[in-house]
Formats: structure tokens, sequence, C-alpha cells
């Protein structure tokens, strides 16, 4: 009964009732980011998975896989479904990672074209061309022959995913692993077809199950797909897009947090000196190559010792965990680095975090022991205390 059921009459009716449950769930997030998104690849992907759907609602309502040596026209239609829905499948999966180029879409129109043809062919010798009782021999050498070319023409398309798409995208082994369960598949079908004649428990429980497999590899690749979109949006939502280091939005954020658990931690506020005459004298694009620069450097110290932000314009901030002596000594690593390092220098304050003071309090000081350094003649440190000079700048915290 067990055996009946999972690889005998009933068997392609369950493995296609699993493979319909995958693509349910894959689908729905591939409509999602069409919806959302606008994007090709995702077009590509919501049709493919649609097809690939049809030709296994119509596996349930048939009873059977196509096979070789069929000839009829539903199972014509099941054989294009499969090479077709194919084809879109992997064309997607390319523009998930490259913009549509139209060597690939002719390509892949070429590639249906032929899917076609074939189909075509098949379905015109069994209706037009023999289409007698006395001519069915001809017919099933017809249909054989073209079988052949059908079987060939899958295992070519393997090879040119393999080839070509493989190095195109990312996630390349899921995507290798897709590609063999596709080409275990097929194998197992032409081997049960034409040498064992579709007795094989073996090769029949190959072609029911090891596809099941094959979708959910496609299910997790877009699944994946979906996470890195979305850490890319989280990720540009809190870093800065020129050098990388969160905004200042974020930072303030964090600053905050460290207060409210009461953390010892202090801002070290870093302003590069001369930088309008830089940008009036060697460009704005010299400018940003050396804010680049700068950020770089006040990155490796944030992490041994918090995390890093740009403020706004040329100011670059850190949030350093710990007492006044290790964020002084940040301070000071920042500045010596940057001279070193960079070609410019920068103007450093720094503020340790005292009970009662809020990240806007604590970030205002910073920037007050920073101004008094500008003051003191520049590339210096200076750490807040009570009684330094109010800076005419100093209320940018509170800019928008």
């Amino acid at each position: 009964m067990g055996r009946d059921l999972f690889l005998g009459t009933y068997g392609s009716t369950v493995s296609a009732l699993l493979i319909l449950l995958l693509l349910l769930l894959t689908v729905s997030m591939s409509l999602r980011l069409l919806l959302t998104r606008r994007k090709r690849a995702y077009m590509s992907l919501t049709v493919s998975l649609l097809l690939f759907a049809i030709q296994y609602i119509a596996v349930i309502f048939i009873g059977s896989r196509p096979d070789v040596n069929d000839s009829g026209t539903a199972l014509h239609l099941l054989q294009g479904l499969q090479a077709l829905s194919f084809i879109v499948l992997n064309v997607g999966i390319y523009q998930l990672y490259n913009p549509s180029k139209r060597k690939v879409t002719i390509l892949s129109y070429l590639g249906a074209i032929m899917v076609l043809l074939i189909i075509g062919a098949k379905y015109y010798a069994a209706t037009q061309l023999f289409d007698n009782p006395a001519a069915a021999d001809a017919v099933a050498q017809t249909n054989a022959f073209l079988n052949i070319w059908m079987d060939i023409y899958v295992y070519l398309l393997i090879f040119i995913c393999f080839y070509f798409i493989t190095p195109a995208i990312g996630q390349t082994m899921k995507y290798q692993l897709a590609l063999v369960i596709v080409f275990l598949t097929h194998s197992s079908a032409v081997l049960n077809s034409y040498v064992f004649d579709r007795q094989s428990v073996w090769l029949t429980a190959a072609e029911y199950y090891v596809p099941v497999l094959f979708f959910f590899i496609i299910f997790l690749f877009i699944f994946e797909r979906v996470l890195e979109l979305m850490q890319a949006v989280y990720h540009s939502s809190i870093t800065d897009g020129l050098t990388g280091l969160y905004n200042r939005r974020f930072f303030m954020r964090r600053v905050q947090q460290y207060a409210d658990m009461n953390v010892p931690h202090g801002v070290v506020f870093a302003d590069i000196d001369n930088f309008k005459r830089l940008n009036d004298t060697r460009g704005h694009q010299y400018g940003d190559e050396t804010l680049r620069r700068v950020a770089a450097v006040a990155l490796e110290i944030a992490e041994e010792h918090g995390l890093a932000g740009r403020f706004g314009g040329e100011e670059i901030v850190l949030l350093v965990e710990g007492k006044p002596e290790q964020i002084a000594k940040a301070a000071e690593q920042l500045r010596e680095r940057v001279e070193t390092e960079t070609g410019v220098t920068v103007s450093v304050g720094w503020a340790a975090h005292r009970k009662g003071v809020d990240a806007e309090q604590l970030t205002k000081q910073a920037d007050e022991a920073m101004y008094a350094s500008k003051k003191g003649g520049k590339n210096r440190v200076t750490g807040y205390t009570k009684g330094l000079p109010k800076s005419d700048v100093a209320t940018k915290v509170d800019r928008r």
C-alpha cells in the first residue's frame, strides 16, 4: 500500500502536491517582491514559478509525468512547460544579480522558440503527419527521435546555465546544487524510459522526489535573496553612503542607549582641519577621498572601542565604551593615525558620560572640546571640562 502511494499509481500525485506546497510559498515571496520593487527579475521568477505550478497541477489531473514514449497532446504540453519554466526561472535568477541585457533576452527567446519547435513537431507528427492507425509505428519512431533531441536540449540548457550564469550571481553553491539536482532528475527519467522501460523503482523514486529538493533549494534561494535585500535596506538606512560610517541618527540613538543602560562611555568628536580649503584647492573629489580615508581609520579604531559615525560634513564621531582614560586614548589614537596615514590632520575633542547627561548633551560637550582644539592651534586633542569656551557652532547637534 505504501509503495503504491509513494511510488506507484499515486506517486506522481503525492510528489506534485509536495512541490505545489513549496511553489505556493515561493510564489508568494516572489509576487510580494514584484509588487513592491517592480524589477524584471521578480517578474521572470513569478512567471516561471506559475508555469511550474500549472505543470504540476496538470500532473495531478493527468495522473502521470511526461514520458519519452508517450505521444498524447497533454503530455507534449507538459514537456514543453518543463523546459520553458526552467529557461524563464534561470533568466530570473540571472536578473536578480545583473541588469537585464538585450543579449540575455534574445537568448531566452531563442531557447523558448527551440522548445516550441520540438513540441510542435511532435504534435504535428502525431495529429497531422501520421494521423491514421496504420502509421502508429511511424508516430512512435518520430516521437522517439524528437524525444532524444529534447533530452539533449535539456542537457544543453543545464550546461549553459552552469557555465554562464554561475559566475554572474550570488549564492553560487546553492545554484550549482540546484542544477546538479536537475541533471540527476533528468538523467533518472532518461534512464528509466530508454533503458529500464519505466520498471526501475529507484529511478522512479528519483523522478518523483528529487525535484522536491530542487524546489526547496529555489525557495531557499529566493528567501535568502529577500534577507539580503532587507539587510541592504536596513544597512543603507543607518549608514552614510560616502564613508560607510553610521549616520547621525543611528549614532545618537546608540549613545542614548548607552546612557540609558548606565554603561561607562564617552564620545570623541573630530573635525578635519582646513577641509574647506582642501576642497577649494584640490577639488571635491579629492575631498571625498580624504574623508573616506579618515573614515577608514575611524572604523578600525571603533572595532576595538565601540562604533564610528559621520556627524555631518567633515565631522567624524566615535562612541567609546570605557573609562575616561580609555576615551582619551582612543581620541589621541584617532588624531595620530589620521595625521600619519591620511595626509591631513584632525582637531579632536572628547567627553566622558556623567550621570544625568543625555546623548545630545554628551555630544555637545565633545563638540565644545573639539572647538577648543581648533582654537588652540588644530591637530590636537582636548578633553571636556566645565569652563571651556562655548563654540559658535556648538549648537550644530540640534540641526536636522
